[in-house]
């Protein structure tokens, strides 16, 4: 099964082509290491989760924009985001602050992606 994909690793932005024969997966057109993980987690249906939640005690600023800290199964990314729903915020908030420790029971983190000060 030859899927075809686009990195987003790094910077390069590589297509990829990733076939899975039996239990090997072979990657070609990556230039750099991450593109071999990212091919890996494309096939087995994984990928980092993006999303914002809610913040408390901005007036600009009330949203926050996470990611997961590793790549989670695609097919738990809306009880991840439902999860992520329920929680709010308090600023000031950091990069890296983690959000959410162990989102259901992944043993992956959500954490803060920007800076954002109280007003």
């Amino acid at each position: 099964m030859l899927q075809q994909s686009i990195c987003y690793g790094c910077s390069e932005k590589c297509v990829l082509s990733v076939d899975k024969r039996g239990n090997e997966i072979i990657v070609i057109g990556n230039k750099c290491y991450k593109g071999i993980e990212y091919g890996k987690d494309s096939i087995n249906n994984k990928g980092i989760l993006t999303t914002l939640v809610r913040a408390k005690g901005g007036k600009p600023a009330k949203v926050v924009p996470v990611k997961s800290t590793a790549p989670i199964d695609k097919d738990l990314w809306l009880e991840c985001s439902k999860a992520l729903s329920r929680i709010y915020v308090s600023l000031p908030i950091k990069i890296g602050d983690v959000v959410c420790k162990n989102i259901l029971n992944t043993g992956v983190d959500i954490i803060c992606t920007k800076n954002t000060e109280k007003l």
